[in-house]
């Protein structure tokens, strides 16, 4: 009301006004509003003081309307060198924070190099995050090379900072790093916590040092931390690494004692337990339990189905490969080649022949170790049937049956040396016996 007196009086609003105007709104959340009166602003040639914008943006971000931050960032880029809008140590933590936040990483790393520029040191927040997002995006160096520009400030990462780190090393599998990052912890003194003890049980594990997994297990009992799911199952593999799996059941059983709710998760922690231990009504438990959470994973699957071929249950792996396919679950390289070595052994040459159509068509990936031996199974299970037919039926299936295993000899071709190596193939086939080498040589002709 005050301003549109103001108005009607005559008086020309000036920035400290329209400023005043757009930090009411932001306090209140109208932001509708707010943007309004700030492109009214911009038409008459009212740039407001940057304590305006901080409020505009701070209140922006507190909504998650993080896509509009960055629309008036951009405004104030145009405005500064015109009007004398110069971001300050505020405005860069907020719009670093909101590109972050939208997963923009070149973005929000342009705007440190602005900050950087204005002699502003970040605050250690706004490394974390773009450690943390730099990590997810893969950028080792980077992350290192941001880490160490925060410790040459004197700034103590914080517990988040340094989990986003040993995440990273730990993918990397630079376990080193990893160690002397948490030495480095317990001499600046950061609280370590469950997701940061977690990480390193697994790299305990994966190192070989599971009595000192299993120290810094029971210190985190003791210490009334553990409460995450991963945790239990972190533990748990480094039990099945060592194959311990009775120890590795009771880390999972002591989860359950607990309430801690499972996911699938620790289902398929606890489904590769069982199958290492060859226990097929346990993990055929564990599988259907698995299936409450919707469809399961190839790599599960591969693990139920790996079991039944070890031990023999060939009609099992038949009835299993039938409702994942009446499920549409999408095949992998190594769940293809366990399928295609239960049909080879079953005799389903059918099956096999459709399985290789649509692994061609899919354009599922796979390396040419992993073709040449579906190709082996594939042309000695045909052999076999051939081998009980008659003359006649021999041909007929050579001449109907034969494109899945040409697309594959194709596939092969495609990949770099694969001519050497079909040809080897080709040349140990044909030597096992006269219809493999009449199939090979019409897949290669084709």
């Amino acid at each position: 009301e005050a301003f549109l007196e103001m108005l009607e009086a005559g008086v020309e609003p000036d920035a400290v006004a329209c400023g005043t105007l757009l930090c009411v709104y932001a306090r209140r959340g109208r932001h509708g509003d707010m943007m309004l009166f700030y492109a009214a602003t911009r038409r008459r040639g009212v740039a407001p003081p940057v304590s305006a914008f901080n409020f505009m943006l701070s209140s922006l971000q507190k909504h998650r309307l993080h896509g509009k931050v960055i629309h008036l960032w951009k405004h104030m880029m145009e405005m500064e060198e015109a009007n004398n809008v110069v971001p300050n140590h505020f405005t860069y933590t907020v719009v670093i924070g909101s590109f972050v936040k939208a997963g923009l990483l070149e973005e929000a790393m342009d705007v440190l190099g602005k900050m950087r520029a204005s002699r502003l040191v970040p605050e250690e927040a706004t490394y974390s995050c773009l450690i943390s997002l730099s990590s997810r995006h893969g950028r080792g160096e980077q992350v290192v090379m941001l880490y160490e520009e925060m410790r040459a400030h004197g700034i103590v990462p914080s517990n988040y900072t340094c989990a986003s780190l040993l995440a990273l090393y730990d993918k990397s599998e630079d376990y080193s790093k990893a160690l002397s990052l948490f030495s480095e912890m317990e001499r600046s003194r950061v609280v370590i916590d469950e997701v940061i003890y977690g990480i390193l049980i697994r790299i305990y594990g994966k190192i070989g040092l599971y009595d000192d997994a299993q120290r810094t297990f029971e210190e985190i009992v003791s210490a009334g931390l553990l409460s995450d799911e991963q945790t239990y199952v972190a533990m748990a593999q480094v039990h099945m690494n060592a194959r311990n799996y009775d120890k590795a059941l009771q880390v999972l059983g002591l989860m359950r004692s607990r309430n801690v709710k499972p996911s699938k998760f620790s289902y398929g922690a606890l489904l590769r337990c069982h199958v290492a231990r060859e226990d097929i009504a346990a993990a055929e438990d564990v599988f259907r339990a698995l299936c409450k959470y919707g469809l399961p994973d190839v790599f599960c699957c591969n693990d139920l189905l790996r079991l039944y071929v070890k031990l023999g249950q060939l009609e099992k792996a038949s009835a299993f490969i039938l409702k994942m396919r009446k499920e549409d679950i999408q095949l992998d390289e190594a769940l293809c080649m366990t399928v295609m070595e239960v049909c080879c052994k079953s005799g389903m040459i059918t099956d096999a022949d459709k399985i290789l159509k649509e692994m061609n068509n899919g354009g599922v990936t796979m390396k040419s170790s992993t073709m040449v031996s579906i190709i082996e199974m594939y042309a000695r299970n045909r052999t076999s049937v051939m081998q009980e037919q008659d003359s006649s039926s021999k041909a007929l299936a050579c001449q109907t049956d034969s494109s899945a295993l040409n697309a594959t000899l194709k596939s092969l071709l495609d990949t770099p040396g694969g001519s050497s190596i079909a040809c080897q193939l080709i040349r140990k086939l044909a030597r096992e016996g006269e219809e493999t080498r009449y199939h090979t040589d019409h897949g290669v002709h084709a």
